[in-house]
C-alpha cells in the first residue's frame, strides 16, 4: 500500500512540474487504483507511443546533462592547466635551446675596466700596430728618419685618451732632434681606435733624442707635454723647455723657453759665460716667471694671449746657440 501512495505523490509532483497534464495525471492514478483496466496490447508488451509530455521531459533532461558536461569540462581544464586555463605541457626537445634567448647579452668588455698597464699596451698597439717598440718612417729635415718609439703615457683627458710616445732617430745625425708622437684614441669594447694621428708633433733635442719630457697640468686648462732639449754646437751647450698643448682638436704649441747657455767650451780665454733658468709663479692660463742666475741675474715675464704664452713687452733677451 505504502508503494502505491509513494507513486501517486511522484505523479502528483509531476503534475505541478507541468510535467503531465491533468487528464494523464488522471489516467495514471485510475491505474495506480486499479479503476482502468489495461488494455490487451499494453499487457502483450506492445511498446507504448510517447507523448509529447514524455518528449519534454526528455528535453530537460537532456539539456541538464548538457549542462553538467560542460560545467565539468570546465573544472578539470582550469584544475590541470593553472588558474590562466592555460593547460602546461612539456617543451620538445628541439626547442630547449631557445631559453638561451630569454638570457640577457652580457656586457661587452671596456678598455677603461682594464689595468692602466694593459690600457697603455693596447693603446701604443692601435696606434703603432704592436706591442713593446714600433719602428716608423717620419719626415725630418731634408730626408724621412727611422724613428723607433716605445710607450710613454696614456691620459684621460675630457675630450678621450690621449697617448704620448717617444721616439729616437736611428742612426742619427748630431742634428737630428728627438720626436714625441701624439695620437687621439676613442674607446672601441676592449680595444682602441685612432681619431687623429701626430707623429712628430714635438721635435726637440739632438743627437736623435729628446732630452726629458713631462706631462703638466699647471700651465693649461688641457694637458701641456714639456718637453726640454737642447745639445751642444762648436762648444756652446744650449737647452730650452718647449711646451705643447693637447687641446681637443690636436697639438699646439704654447712655448718655447731658453733654460740654459754655456759658451765657456768655446772660449779658451777664460771669458765664458754660464746662464741658467727656473720657471716660477706659474698662474694658469694666465703667466709665469723665468729667473735667469750665472753670468746674468735676470728675470722675464710670460703672458698668454691667443697665440700661446710670450715674454711681456717683446722678445726674450735669453743667449742662445
Amino acid at each position: 500500500m505504502s508503494s502505491r501512495y509513494d507513486a501517486l505523490e511522484r505523479l502528483q509532483r509531476l503534475r505541478e512540474s507541468g510535467a503531465l497534464t491533468d487528464e494523464e495525471f488522471q489516467v495514471e492514478k485510475g491505474r495506480l487504483l486499479g479503476h482502468q483496466s489495461i488494455p490487451a496490447a499494453e499487457a502483450a508488451g506492445a511498446p507504448e507511443p510517447q507523448t509529447p509530455s514524455r518528449r519534454r521531459i526528455w528535453i530537460v533532461l537532456g539539456v541538464a546533462a548538457l549542462v553538467v558536461a560542460i560545467l565539468a569540462g570546465l573544472y578539470f581544464g582550469r584544475t590541470s592547466g593553472g588558474d590562466d586555463g592555460i593547460i602546461d605541457l612539456p617543451m620538445p626537445t628541439e626547442n630547449e635551446a631557445a631559453d638561451s634567448n630569454l638570457v640577457e647579452a652580457k656586457a661587452l668588455p671596456d678598455v677603461r675596466a682594464l689595468p692602466p698597464a694593459e690600457q697603455l699596451a693596447r693603446a701604443f698597439e692601435a696606434a703603432f700596430g704592436s706591442r713593446g717598440e714600433a719602428m716608423l718612417s717620419v719626415p725630418g729635415d731634408g730626408a724621412d728618419e727611422a724613428v723607433r718609439y716605445a710607450p710613454g703615457r696614456l691620459i684621460w683627458p675630457a675630450f678621450g685618451p690621449v697617448l704620448v710616445s717617444e721616439g729616437r732617430v736611428q742612426d742619427p745625425a748630431h742634428a737630428s732632434a728627438g720626436k714625441i708622437a701624439i695620437h687621439y684614441l676613442k674607446p672601441a669594447g676592449d680595444r682602441f681606435e685612432v681619431v687623429r694621428a701626430f707623429p712628430a708633433a714635438v721635435s726637440t733635442g739632438s743627437s736623435g733624442q729628446v732630452a726629458e719630457w713631462s706631462l703638466n697640468a699647471r700651465f693649461s686648462n688641457f694637458p701641456v707635454v714639456a718637453a726640454e732639449g737642447g745639445g751642444t754646437w762648436q762648444g756652446r751647450t744650449c737647452s730650452w723647455l718647449i711646451l705643447t698643448e693637447l687641446r681637443p682638436d690636436g697639438p699646439a704649441k704654447l712655448a718655447d723657453v731658453p733654460l740654459v747657455y754655456d759658451d765657456t767650451g768655446a772660449k779658451t780665454d777664460g771669458s765664458g759665460r754660464t746662464i741658467e733658468g727656473k720657471i716660477l709663479n706659474i698662474a694658469k692660463n694666465q703667466s709665469f716667471d723665468i729667473v735667469y742666475s750665472g753670468a746674468r741675474a735676470f728675470s722675464e715675464h710670460y703672458v698668454r694671449d691667443a697665440g700661446g704664452y710670450t715674454v711681456a713687452g717683446g722678445k726674450s733677451t735669453m743667449e742662445t746657440c
